[in-house]
């Protein structure tokens, strides 16, 4: 049965790393076992695109990537396939809105490769800085932005309470936009378009693959479209309640490798 399944796609934080934001050796030499039996091991992130180089690269991958949840696809040679950002007017009113009621909310935009913050000193700038090993550039992104580029992603830092008020408000007064936690205390916003889902769709039609031949890990909210999605879908230990219910197959907590041990028991 499980011969049938011919890419596998993987949310990253939570999923594929371990809470030290590491892969493990042995889920390493798996997936790359898989790539090199010709099934594609697509990361699939809110990350922007560097974030996700970085691990690939450390797994020895070398297939396609999605970022900011499906607002960016890019092929083996990091040519864009598919890209829906919101414009900068949005992202300007939405930041606006966000910073007129919600005062020293920490907002990052991304665009493409670049990550902008109004603050590059903020203490949730410093602490994402760590975790991705990337850089935060300080400045208004409608000033350092080329004019017609798109924002791929708005992202809000903070008190879980506080992220949560920021959710529930944007879902009502923006409900064109994809809003949702990556965890407790981060709001991702993003163009209603940007799904995994989406994304998975895309890939499946560039490699001429059957939807129903994939498979997806995910740990959060935001996987719940690509968990039901792909033919089969894998929550980790991890995931919260909610997220399971949406999966076909609930594996062990991405501490106890349960990407690697739910392939190994498909014997993939």
């Amino acid at each position: 049965m499980m011969g049938k399944y011919k890419m596998v796609f993987s949310d990253i934080d939570g999923t594929l790393l371990d809470s030290t934001h590491e892969v493990r050796k042995n889920t390493k030499k798996k997936i790359k076992e898989l790539e090199n039996q010709g099934i594609p091991f697509i990361l699939v992130s809110a990350r922007m695109p560097e974030g996700i180089y970085t691990i690939q690269k450390a797994a020895g991958l070398e297939s396609p990537i999605v970022a900011y949840s499906g607002g960016l696809v890019l092929d083996t040679d990091r040519k864009i396939l598919k890209s829906n950002g919101m414009s900068q007017k949005k992202a300007e009113e939405i930041t606006g809105y966000i910073r007129e009621k919600w005062n020293n909310m920490c907002i990052s935009i991304y665009s493409g490769s670049s990550w902008i913050s109004f603050d590059d000193r903020d203490y949730w700038i410093k602490q994402e800085e760590d975790i991705t090993t990337l850089k935060c550039i300080k400045g208004n992104f409608t000033d350092i932005l080329e004019k017609d580029t798109e924002v791929h992603k708005i992202m809000c830092m903070g008190e879980p309470e506080k992220i949560a008020e920021i959710e529930n408000i944007l879902k009502v007064k923006y409900p064109e936009l994809s809003v949702y936690r990556s965890k407790d205390t981060y709001l991702e916003i993003m163009d209603g378009r940007a799904l995994k889902s989406n994304a998975v769709k895309v890939l499946c039609e560039v490699k001429n693959i059957p939807i129903e031949d994939t498979i997806s890990f995910g740990d959060n909210y935001n996987d719940i479209d690509m968990l039901e999605e792909t033919g089969m879908g894998i929550a980790m230990g991890n995931a919260p309640e909610e997220v399971k219910k949406h999966a076909d197959k609930i594996t062990l907590d991405n501490d106890s490798e349960g990407l690697l041990h739910m392939l190994e028991k498909l014997g993939m």
